[in-house]
């Protein structure tokens, strides 16, 4: 019984870490993509700055997801499978957002 208290107690604590290790990522994003805007890059230089923004963010949060998932008793190989289409989700959510901020007369 006091091991599933403890389980059931650290599957919480990771679950928290990933929400405020998503939150500060989606955040950098969101930043990195509002100030891109604001220089008027063009799309192909906002997808290629978007490759190499936030890292120390992604990475946290690559940690946060995978540590969750494997407290969850999912396996390591699944676990960074997911969070590399978390990561991913992410970014189109960067593009789709830096894209509906670009000006309606403006080619993409």
């Amino acid at each position: 019984m006091i091991s599933q208290v403890l389980l059931v107690a650290l599957l919480a604590s990771a679950q928290g870490n990933l929400a405020a290790a998503r939150t500060s990522y989606s955040k950098c994003l969101g930043s990195f993509t509002r100030a891109q805007v604001k220089e008027k890059v063009e799309e192909a230089a906002f997808t290629a700055r978007l490759a190499t923004a936030c890292k120390a963010e992604e990475a946290a949060f690559r940690a946060a997801s995978v540590a969750t998932d494997v407290a969850a008793k999912i396996a390591r190989a699944t676990a960074e499978r997911n969070a590399q289409e978390e990561i991913g989700y992410i970014h189109e959510n960067a593009v789709e957002t830096f894209k509906s901020a670009l000006p309606a007369d403006k080619p993409q």
